[in-house]
């Protein structure tokens, strides 16, 4: 009886098997300054907001990590390949970022894989790169749907894909998943008063309103000329 059990028990699917743990890691989402820098040990945001009305993209830097690494190797002395964090076979280059999007209302947005070139050092837990999560079909599906007051809660999942420079070997990362509250309804900006001047902010990387509650504004502005002074 105890053969029948436990092939009944593997065609059920009842016996667990872990999972790897993916060499690429996605380690932390930090929102970029207006030059488009960031640090590892800045504050991490776990959602934002966007209005479409103002931009079409949603700016995201992210904290990248690699645990792959590579063995010295010398011949009578000579390296060839020598030990280091920089470069070298153990280093995996991102060709591919996925995205893909689920809403709350239910709207149904494309998937998209966007072409992506960047390096991750091997051995190394401080890669920055910046990434756009919104694909231009996204950005269009949304609008379309949205209009007015109208705004949806967007989940969108991102996953890196690449090689190692060793052999070619193929990666994907950890998918990360990232909450954006959607509008597209540009509100209105009163007149700015006398000593005031309408401001639009530069945006994460310079890209300007639209991103995470950053709107244009009337800000004091340069002191009027004395007239006959």
């Amino acid at each position: 009886m105890k053969p029948f059990l436990i092939a009944a028990a593997l065609s059920l699917g009842l016996c667990s098997c872990s999972e790897s743990t993916p060499v690429v890691q996605i380690l932390q989402t930090i929102q970029p300054d207006e030059s488009c820098s960031f640090n590892v040990g800045d504050t991490g945001i776990a959602n934002g907001s966007l209005n479409l009305a103002y931009r079409n993209g949603y700016l995201l830097g992210l904290v990248v990590k690699s645990n792959y690494s590579s063995t010295p190797i010398d011949v009578n002395g000579v390296p060839l390949e020598p030990e280091t964090d920089i470069g070298g076979s153990a280093t995996a280059f991102v060709d591919t970022l996925k995205l893909s999007y689920a809403s709350t209302p239910n709207i149904s947005i494309p998937d998209g894989e966007v072409p992506y070139s960047a390096t991750i050092n091997p051995s190394s837990d401080a890669n920055r790169l910046v990434v756009n999560l919104m694909t231009a079909e996204a950005a269009t599906a949304l609008r379309a749907a949205l209009s007015g007051t109208a705004t949806a809660t967007v989940r969108v999942t991102a996953q890196f894909t690449g090689k190692f420079a060793s052999g070619g070997k193929k990666f994907e990362s950890n998918e990360i998943v990232f909450g954006i509250d959607v509008a597209n309804g540009a509100g209105s900006l009163r007149t700015c008063a006398t000593g005031e001047a309408p401001e639009v902010p530069e945006g994460p990387c310079g890209s300007g309103a639209g991103q995470d509650g950053q709107l244009p504004s009337c800000q004091p502005g340069p002191a009027a000329p004395i007239v006959g002074g």
